[in-house]
């Protein structure tokens, strides 16, 4: 058995909760003594930005108590973006070099978040924003409003100092507790 890594899931899930939205599923990264580089995505470089995004959304979804409803939403939390991506970026101007076109793609969030949203076939409101306070007033106003069945809110954390990891988190979401909605079909309420 292998030993775990705390996560920042559990921070995430709390918050929601305590935002009245119902945690469906979560995951994070790291959750494992293994989860020392997530698995690259074809298209993004450079950063780990984008990968960790990826897998722990990834691992989430796969964790999703019953089938996809029609719309799921993507909601994107990082307070300071790709910082890696950016710091290269900064670098290589600075230095007289060129950067490549793939960083232009990459030089948002919202890339990864349509990324998921392709891959998944996530048919939602794709949202990025700068905190977790925001993504979670978004997401309820993405599910009071029906423009979304349920959420992924997932946040990016990059270490910007010496030492520390890059972290990140992701809970599927849906409307209000339990006993105030209806079910979807499998779910456990």
């Amino acid at each position: 058995m292998t030993a775990t890594v705390p996560t920042r899931a559990s921070g995430l899930t709390r918050a929601a909760s305590a935002a009245g939205l119902r945690v469906l599923a979560s995951a994070g990264w790291p959750e494992a003594a293994e989860d020392q580089v997530a698995p690259p995505i074809a298209g993004f470089v450079v950063s780990a930005f984008s990968p960790l995004a990826a897998e722990t959304a990834r691992r989430c979804l796969l964790r999703r108590p019953s089938p996809q409803p029609p719309v799921t939403a993507v909601v994107l939390v990082s307070p300071l973006g790709d910082l890696a991506g950016a710091v290269h970026v900064a670098e290589t101007v600075d230095g007289g070099g060129r950067v490549g076109p793939l960083l232009f793609f990459q030089a948002v969030p919202n890339a990864v978040a349509g990324h998921l949203a392709a891959r998944w076939q996530l048919t939602g409101p794709v949202v990025c924003v700068g905190d977790t306070a925001a993504g979670l007033a978004v997401t309820a106003l993405l599910l009071a409003d029906r423009d979304a069945d349920e959420a992924l809110l997932i946040r990016v954390d990059q270490a910007h100092t010496p030492g520390r990891h890059d972290r990140a988190a992701a809970v599927l979401l849906g409307p209000g507790p339990p006993q105030s909605r209806q079910h979807y079909k499998g779910e456990q309420p």
